[in-house]
């Protein structure tokens, strides 16, 4: 079985979920897992959306540590320059430029921690949707068996 026709269900609910909630996401969702794969691979397919969808919790999990992404050299660079900053202020001749520097570098910390919150907030939205999208599949595969 394709996995964009697995995804395509996936996305479905994840878009639904955000726009009309979680009970009408999931009678959609079933409606549109009958209608597309209803007969005999229904429970495989279901099995398969089931398992992308664990995937992508494990996936979203690692994702979700800020130290395994491009924020940690932005971190550090951050830190480099704001010490280099400090030791320009400390001169009569270049605390100007020390300034300017310390300022940027306080502007984009913010601007890190900023975006550090909205990606724990959209990562931990996205594991909390396919834990949804587990345990209608393990519902409905209950009921089937």
């Amino acid at each position: 079985m394709n996995t964009e026709v697995i995804d395509e269900a996936i996305d479905k609910y994840v878009h639904e979920r955000m726009e009309q909630g979680k009970k009408k996401a999931s009678e959609r969702f079933l409606a549109y897992v009958y209608l597309k794969h209803g007969g005999d691979d229904l429970l495989e397919f279901m099995k398969k959306v089931g398992g992308l969808s664990r995937y992508y919790i494990d996936f979203l999990k690692v994702m979700e540590n800020p130290f395994k992404g491009p924020e940690v050299a932005w971190l550090a660079s951050m830190l480099t320059i704001a010490v280099y900053a400090c030791i320009l202020m400390a001169s009569e001749e270049s605390r100007l430029l020390g300034i300017c520097l310390f300022s940027g570098t306080l502007a984009n910390g913010w601007f890190l921690i900023s975006a550090l919150a909205k990606k724990w907030c959209d990562t931990g939205v996205m594991i909390a949707i396919y834990r949804e999208i587990v345990e209608i599949i393990e519902k409905e595969a209950e009921s089937k068996a």
